[in-house]
């Protein structure tokens, strides 16, 4: 007797309606027509199923500051600098307590959407020290059993604002961190160039056997030349250095910027590195001043995508001082992210869901992750009969799964698919906790 028995479900990469053997938080089989005893059986009906989503960047410490009543900025957008300076008044009175428990209304509404797992960047820094890992640190664990959780040590501050600054990034890997952050353009007017930056970033990396996650080429300048870009040093470095497969960089966005040419060499030079990238909604934040042929400030997916590079894309901030926008849902992500990279075909489409899933996963290395024998009870059954519907439709996220246990559970009035009488009572029939 298994746990739960899926029937009739729609996934990405089968024509045919497949049946989910589920046992003990494991996928434990696939196929047509499954012949097992089952605590709970449910029929999808041809709906949806996908692999948890993946939230691979996103800064969640800071995330839900606004008011949740009145949404939006208070005052008309100023310059990111100004952002930054805002951010850093307001962060300086967060009590642990406060950060916290934000964290945890993100972390809900996260699951809500489907989002499994997710990758944390992380404020710290000399003067506020390490409140926010220990913040975070709490969240992980109040929600381990809803949302798998990395956390980014991000150098809000730099890495050279103190002579001993290195040491406190040492100090949070001792109390939770697992990936080293990187955000040279956080050095500013220190006289500590991005290259400095990028090496000891990566070498704290590499000394401490993790993961690196930079961000990289924010801006949008008229024009950038190979050596110009922060992203061509890191990949060259980690090349050099043999780190291939354990770095990320998020934004990338100045590789717009760059003739077709330059973007061809530094596009060879990650995918030989092995960087994957994330896509940011930067549309809101970059191109502002321009008066004529606005600029996206988008870094260039569908290049990257078809050279082979691993692309994700994720929310970066949620309803904060930077972006008041965004609900921790990566189809609503992605059907941003479908206008402003031109990825309106089917395949296009499919490909988006994909970045969201498999491709963050990969970034994060998430062992066990999928809808193959073995692979963890992370899933999500979306009221969309196809991928590209949806993201076109933002299918309703009917059903979360985390090992194997129901996280949480959606309806709408007016169903996109199907008919809500088909799952009526199921959440009792789940025995949902």
């Amino acid at each position: 007797m298994i746990d739960l028995l899926l029937r009739n479900a729609s996934t990405q990469d089968c024509p045919e309606r497949l049946d989910f053997a589920i046992d003990n938080g494991v996928l434990v089989d696939r196929g047509v027509g499954l012949n097992y005893s089952a605590n709970h059986e449910i029929d999808l009906y041809h709906r949806l199923l996908v692999p948890g989503f993946v939230e691979s960047h996103v800064h969640l410490d800071i995330a839900l500051m606004n008011d949740w009543e009145k949404p939006g900025r208070p005052k008309p957008f100023r310059s990111p600098i100004e952002l930054n300076q805002a951010v850093e008044q307001r962060r300086k009175s967060f009590t642990l307590q406060e950060i916290e428990q934000r964290a945890g209304k993100a972390l809900e509404l996260a699951s809500r959407h489907g989002v499994t797992a997710m990758r944390a960047q992380c404020h710290i820094d000399p003067e506020i020290g390490l409140r926010h890992l220990e913040a975070l640190a709490a969240a992980r664990e109040n929600y381990r059993d809803r949302v798998t959780l990395q956390i980014v040590a991000f150098p809000q501050q730099g890495l050279f604002s103190q002579p001993d600054g290195l040491e406190l990034f040492r100090e949070a890997f001792r109390r939770g961190a697992d990936v080293m952050g990187c955000a040279s353009n956080l050095e500013r007017g220190r006289g500590v160039g991005f290259r400095q930056h990028i090496d000891a970033a990566l070498d704290l990396a590499m000394e401490l056997g993790v993961d690196l996650d930079l961000h990289a080429d924010l801006g949008i300048p008229p024009s950038v030349e190979l050596d110009d870009l922060e992203v061509v040093h890191t990949a060259r470095r980690v090349i050099e250095r043999g780190y291939q497969g354990r770095v990320t960089a998020g934004h990338v966005c100045a590789l717009d910027s760059a003739a077709p040419d330059v973007a061809d060499q530094a596009i060879a030079l990650i995918r030989e590195a092995h960087i994957s990238v994330i896509s940011q909604p930067d549309m809101y934040r970059l191109g502002r001043d321009d008066t004529y042929r606005v600029r996206r400030g988008l870094t260039r997916v569908k290049q990257l995508l078809s050279a082979g590079v691993n692309v994700a894309y994720a929310s970066n901030n949620v309803r904060d001082a930077y972006r008041p926008l965004g609900n921790f849902d990566l189809l609503e992500e992605g059907l941003i992210l479908a206008y402003g990279a031109h990825m309106d075909s089917i395949e296009e489409l499919e490909t988006l869901l994909k970045m969201s899933t498999y491709n963050a996963a990969r970034l994060m290395r998430i062992d066990g992750y999928g809808l193959q024998p073995g692979c963890q009870a992370d899933f999500v059954v979306l009221d969309a009969p196809s991928p590209s519907a949806a993201i076109v439709n933002q299918a309703e996220k009917l059903f979360v799964f985390k090992a194997g246990r129901l996280v949480a559970q959606n309806q709408r009035k007016n169903w996109q698919f199907g008919h809500p009488d088909d799952f009526r009572n199921l959440a009792n029939s789940l025995g949902r906790e």
